[in-house]
């Protein structure tokens, strides 16, 4: 029971004190502390916060206070409600973010870089691309990136992207998943953010990692070590971009889903 408890987020006394309520059914304050092997003062200051969350309830029988646990379903619903204020904080972040990025920017100054590591940072990476202020540049192999976020970028990346309609220009390299990507992610999805795509061959452009470009910003991850960088400088990302086109403008395009708004 500890180790679940734990898990739910209780610290080592209130484990204590809910497992003594709980085998004691209702009881006196005192005997739930006897129980529990804590100080009285203590046991009533954290079953004052179990009956606020709907954990226990207060049961008079003239002056005298009783203490009756309450269904282990409850423990459940805590969580419910716990995620549902998640989800309401995340919906204000995320409406709030690019003013918020706007301010961070203002208060930058010179180079800027920014390492990521694992699966969490990679997130964290993508999640800033979606704060774009100009077209996402984005040369990749996707296969790859693919395989270490894929759940979060079905779940949580393209959702946004799509609400934002963040306009994108894909070089991806040339493989069936890429394909495949594009044509569910963005072409059959009426909703889906505006992009073209461009394919390029393995053999001419050998790479397994990811890179984009935005703002001032160049973003790469590299998948098969799992570490990442954004570096934020206006001087590296201008010298770069070129680069981008160049490829873009030697390669036929493949799908677009409608007419981007940014000048190639």
């Amino acid at each position: 029971m500890y180790e679940v408890l734990e898990e739910l987020g209780f610290s080592k006394l209130e484990q204590k004190v809910y497992a003594a309520a709980l085998k004691l059914g209702v009881a006196p304050v005192l005997e739930i502390s006897k129980e529990a092997k804590l100080n009285r003062v203590t046991v009533h200051s954290i079953l004052e916060r179990f009956e606020h969350l709907g954990l226990v309830r207060s049961i008079y029988e003239g002056k005298r206070r009783r203490i009756a646990i309450e269904s282990p379903a409850e423990l459940s619903r805590m969580l419910d409600e716990e995620r549902a204020l998640l989800e309401r904080k995340q919906n204000v972040l995320g409406k709030a973010m690019i003013d918020l990025m706007d301010e961070f920017r203002s208060t930058q100054r010179g180079l800027q870089v920014r390492t990521f590591q694992g699966a969490k940072g990679f997130e964290q990476m993508a999640t800033d691309a979606l704060s774009a202020q100009t077209e996402l540049l984005e040369f990749a192999n996707i296969d790859n990136l693919y395989s270490v976020i894929g759940e979060f970028i079905e779940e949580g990346y393209l959702p946004v992207k799509y609400t934002r309609k963040v306009e994108t220009k894909f070089l991806f390299v040339e493989t069936p998943f890429a394909h495949e990507y594009i044509q569910k992610r963005y072409m059959d999805p009426p909703e889906a953010a505006p992009m073209e795509a461009r394919f390029v061959d393995h053999s001419s452009f050998p790479i397994d990692s990811f890179f984009a470009i935005y703002d001032e910003k160049l973003s790469i991850l590299s998948p098969s070590t799992q570490d990442g960088i954004i570096i934020e400088d206006s001087q590296v990302v201008a010298a770069l971009r070129p680069f981008f086109y160049f490829v873009w403008n030697a390669t036929p395009s493949t799908y677009r889903n409608r007419p981007s708004s940014a000048a190639e």
